[in-house]
């Protein structure tokens, strides 16, 4: 393999992580939870103001995720939260 159809490849690869972490955002059906992955520097606060205009609602996204979160100041990059409608 030459090292143009390595770079191509991890081109490739590279591409790939790119479009999987730009859906952050996806419906599952009519009235289905979203999901949001959480990236480095988000808060509860600032994922409830993007998703219902309003930050005070990121109780409401703790309490869908208590499964994976122990407090609502403790969320980490890579994270999948649920967002529930």
């Amino acid at each position: 393999m030459s090292i143009l159809d390595n770079i191509k490849n991890i081109g490739d690869e590279l591409l790939h992580a790119v479009d999987k972490n730009v859906e952050d955002k996806s419906v599952t059906g009519a009235g289905s939870n979203r999901t949001y992955t959480v990236k480095s520097g988000d808060t509860l606060s600032a994922i409830a103001k993007q998703f219902y205009n309003d930050a005070s609602q990121y109780m409401k996204i703790f309490e869908a995720n208590k499964n994976l979160l122990s407090s609502p100041d403790k969320i980490a990059p890579g994270q999948v939260l649920t967002i529930p409608d």
